[in-house]
């Protein structure tokens, strides 16, 4: 019997080229499109939305500052054409979108130094030690880890961000011999996040490092690798890629519960949008629009390590 061949003048149904599992399909993320997008037409046909995305997103945010006093003046210039003090316009990134992406870049990396730190000394003494000395720092040091991972993870955020800001903060400045006032709110809301978030991450590199098989550990040891030498070029780069999901995910939280720091009155989004709502009573617009500014930023954060993990995966894993 004869191949048989496809006929050019009868092509396929499209059907048969073009295959769509409804099953499979997203339906979830074209919702949140769908979400996003009928609030970007809100925004852009409705004056009270406008004016809640102006006053919540702006970023950077440009505002009319007086100028500064010329030497030998306690005032700013006079500007001869109005009779008014002389205004600049300024880019102030410390405001709004742009603080609260700060603080969230900002407080992930001092969470990962102090993450890895504490999850090194997690698991310290799993490898005894060649010395009585060397074992008993390392019975101290995985005591003392865990008991900061075990403390902080038993703390709600909100009262360690009080805590931190109104009790250790202000100790923290006497020690240096400032005034209390010299550590502003947003360094003090800054390194809440960053001391809370690392007892989670830590967790995350003891899991990470305990995933990498033991033979990986003992062949580096059968070339002659010192221990330190071994979890630089061996452990670590192998449990990163183990760790990068958990990571991610803790790079989004932590995004989403900058928006605490609003109750130390620091202007980063929450704080704008409280601003707003506060003084215009649009509850529903302002808080609306910070909703939409969260969800596309979690979002967009998401593709983009999801994106990240494929690049790195192994084939065939």
């Amino acid at each position: 019997m004869d191949e048989l061949k496809p006929d050019p003048t009868n092509p396929a149904p499209a059907s048969s080229i073009v295959k769509f599992d409804a099953a499979d399909f997203p339906w979830w993320f074209a919702g949140i499109l769908l979400i996003i997008g009928f609030m970007g037409y809100l925004i852009v046909s409705n004056p009270d939305y406008n004016e809640a995305f102006d006053n919540v997103l702006p970023w950077p945010l440009v505002e009319e500052v007086e100028v500064a006093p010329l030497d030998g003046q306690t005032e700013a210039p006079i500007d001869p054409e109005t009779g008014e003090p002389q205004t600049e316009r300024q880019i102030v990134l410390f405001r709004g979108i742009g603080l609260t992406l700060i603080l969230t870049l900002g407080a992930f990396v001092a969470s990962l130094a102090l993450g890895l730190f504490l999850g090194l000394g997690r698991i310290a003494g799993r490898v005894p030690g060649q010395n009585a000395l060397i074992r008993l720092g390392q019975v101290v040091a995985r005591n003392l880890s865990t008991l900061y991972i075990e403390l902080v993870r038993g703390i709600p955020m909100i009262v360690f961000i009080f805590a931190v800001a109104l009790v250790f903060a202000p100790d923290f400045a006497g020690l240096l011999g400032l005034e209390p006032r010299a550590i502003t709110n947003a360094w003090r809301g800054a390194a809440a996040l960053s001391l809370f978030y690392a007892a989670f991450i830590a967790e995350v590199f003891r899991a990470g490092i305990q995933s990498v098989p033991v033979g990986q550990v003992e062949a580096g040891r059968a070339v002659g690798l010192k221990e330190g030498q071994i979890m630089r070029q061996v452990v670590l780069p192998q449990a990163v890629r183990n760790m990068l999901p958990a990571l991610g995910n803790d790079l989004i939280s932590l995004m989403k519960d900058s928006s605490l720091i609003s109750v130390l009155a620091v202007r980063e989004v929450t704080q704008m949008a409280r601003l707003y709502t506060g003084s215009s009573f649009r509850f529903r617009e302002g808080f609306f629009v910070l909703m939409l500014l969260y969800v596309t930023l979690t979002i967009s954060l998401s593709l983009v390590l999801r994106w990240y993990e494929r690049r790195i995966s192994i084939p065939d894993r």
